[in-house]
């Protein structure tokens, strides 16, 4: 788990630095709240998508909020349907009493390479391989 800390709180989520997201498709993660005061608090995630130059793409609030009891720690898991890709996704954590919104996680998520992107390294392997293959027997021949 990474972590971002405000005064009333930590946020973390399972993303590593880099995450294979195709566009469209849904991100499945686990976000986990940490409440560090001393009363039960009520958070909020926020999502911010930036392009990898930072210019904003958008921002949302998740719909839940998270009750959270004081000293303890919550664990949910998301699924959020992210319509772009090779961009920076963030996390912040928002204090609903407090108006205060934390420090950001955050990951790139970059487009996986297409079936013809996999796939063309082998089929000129092959193809060199052939070549080299029907080369080589007719200059021995000669």
């Amino acid at each position: 788990m990474r972590y971002a800390a405000m005064i009333a709180g930590k946020l973390g989520w399972n993303l590593a630095q880099r995450v294979s997201h195709r566009a469209g498709e849904i991100l499945q993660f686990t976000v986990s709240i940490e409440n560090t005061t001393g009363e039960e608090r009520e958070f909020q995630v926020w999502i911010g998508l930036f392009s990898l130059e930072g210019s904003v793409i958008t921002t949302f609030p998740l719909p839940d909020t998270f009750t959270v009891a004081a000293g303890a720690t919550t664990s949910f898991n998301l699924s959020v349907k992210i319509d772009y890709s090779n961009c920076i996704l963030q996390a912040s954590l928002y204090d609903i009493e407090t108006g205060e919104m934390g420090a950001a996680l955050q990951t790139t998520l970059e487009q996986p390479p297409s079936v013809v992107d996999q796939v063309s390294p082998a089929i000129v392997g092959a193809m060199v391989v052939g070549m080299i293959g029907a080369i080589i027997p007719k200059a021995l021949a000669d």
